[in-house]
């Protein structure tokens, strides 16, 4: 159930974050290929939830993609949490990896395997990243 409240939320910020902000134009976010070694170039926000071991990345068109927990996305969660305020926070990094379909049902369609953390930023202080999850249970 928890993890359908994490989908909602994020969800909800996807509809949020579609507005159009002049101010936000020089921060936006974007997401290149580099065609030789397979390896995509992505450029967004990442949130990692250690209580739902869960992990989102969203990138340039409010593309949302689950991402493998595996050590390199631990270790790009690591150089996060300097950054986060609130455990919801979501942190503006440029990361090389690799998209491919997820193998999990009832989830995001492809997933991010993180192969190399190109920078991790500070959320600019005008834009709200903050996903909030309610649980009555």
């Amino acid at each position: 159930m928890k993890k359908i409240y994490f989908i909602f939320a994020v969800c909800i910020l996807t509809i949020v974050s579609c507005k159009n902000d002049p101010k936000s134009n020089e921060n936006s976010t974007s997401e290149t290929v580099t065609d030789g070694n397979q390896l995509e170039t992505f450029s967004g926000i990442f949130l990692y939830l250690e209580s739902e071991k869960a992990a989102v990345f969203q990138a340039a068109g409010s593309s949302i993609y689950g991402v493998v927990i595996d050590d390199q996305m631990l270790a790009l969660n690591e150089q996060c949490k300097k950054y986060k305020v609130k455990e919801h926070d979501m942190v503006p990094v440029v990361i090389k990896g690799v998209k491919k379909p997820n193998p999990v049902e009832n989830a995001w369609k492809e997933v991010i395997e993180v192969k190399e953390i190109l920078s991790v930023q500070k959320p600019s202080e005008n834009q709200n990243g903050t996903i909030i999850i309610n649980s009555n249970q």
